[in-house]
Order: structure tokens, then sequence, then C-alpha cells
């Protein structure tokens, strides 16, 4: 049997990005270059077959997601265990700590989530749409934090690397589950944005 082969996206850029806000679990609008991050994934992912597109809840996942979905005449369906790391009392604020970043696993952000859990769920979410589409493509739009768990899941290595692994704006990584070991076949490509389409 053929993996199924996932196309592990993250979310374009929004204003809070361009201003170097946590979002976490709150929300911003595509900024004007995210909207154009979109059109150059949509032109990107083009000729992949997706049988499917799945995304976070978050706005902006979903927002780059849908022009995705709709390319490929399939719904967009939402899967809450894809949501960002919820950051407590740092949402909305600029990024002005290092230590989450430097030592994500042992967090001291006041009502936080645990990054061992974002993992948990994550994975989850992640092996059960695998499971529904065995041997098909899909599209999976999720978040920074979110899709450092799953390719550090898939390479087996710790979470204290978190910081290690980058994850641009509309980003493409593409895993391959189903064989003995999950397969992390590309990571953090940003070559369809430079790319007219």
């Amino acid at each position: 049997m053929h993996p199924t082969v996932i196309y592990l996206i993250r979310h374009a850029e929004t204003t809070w990005n361009a201003e170097g806000r946590l979002q976490g679990t709150l929300d911003a609008p595509l900024s004007e270059r995210g909207q154009e991050q979109v059109r150059r994934l949509v032109e990107a992912l083009r000729a992949v077959p997706l049988a499917a597109v799945y995304s976070s809840p978050l706005g902006r996942a979903c927002a780059t997601a849908a022009p995705i979905a709709a390319a490929h005449g399939v719904p967009l369906c939402t899967v809450s265990g894809l949501r960002e790391m919820d950051q407590g009392e740092w949402e909305g604020r600029l990024r002005p700590i290092q230590a989450r970043v430097d030592s994500p696993a042992e967090s001291s952000i006041p009502g936080s989530e645990s990054i061992v859990d974002v993992q948990a769920r994550a994975v989850a979410a992640m092996h059960l749409l695998a499971e529904q589409h065995p041997g098909e493509t899909i599209a999976v739009v999720a978040h920074g934090g979110v899709n450092k768990t799953l390719l550090l899941s898939c390479l087996g290595a710790p979470l204290g690397h978190h910081a290690r692994i980058a994850q641009g704006g509309a980003c493409i990584n593409i895993i391959e589950l189903g064989g003995p070991l999950p397969r992390v076949t590309a990571l953090n490509s940003t070559v369809h944005l430079d790319v007219d389409p």
C-alpha cells in the first residue's frame, strides 16, 4: 500500500506576524503579503492530487486553506487538534521573551498550554487523518508551533529541539505516513513564494 502523503502547511502571514505579536489562540487577519502567499500556495499545489483539505479552526489557517480547497473542488474541514498552542497571558503581546522559544518544553507562561499536550493532540489528529485517507494525498494547514511538534514526532526528535525547526509563513512540509516509520520529505519549503505564478 502506498503511504498517505500529507502536505503540512503553515498559515500565511497575518498582520500580527508582521508586527511580531504572539497570536496563540487569538486571531488576526492575513496581511497583504499573506494574501499574496495564499495565491502562490494555490498555484504551487494546483497539480497536486489532493483528496482532502484540513485546517486548524483558527481564522488565519482557514483563510489560508479555503482557497486551496476551492481550487481542488473539495470541502474545507476543520480539526480542533490542529489549533495553535495557547500562549496564555502572552497572547497579543509583542514577542518580548526568548524563554518560550529556547525551552518550549519547560514553559512558565501563566495560563499557557503545555507543548507536550499540543504535540499529543496534534499527532493524534494527524494519524486519524492518515487513517481516513490511506494511500491518498491531503493538505493540512496549521501553525508554526503545531507543525514543529508534528515534524519532531515524525523525526523521533525531542521537543527540546522545537526552536531548531523553521516554519515560515505559507511554508510547505511533506510527510509520508503508512510505512514502517514516518518520513519527512520536505521541510519549510518556501520556493513557491519566490517564483511568480
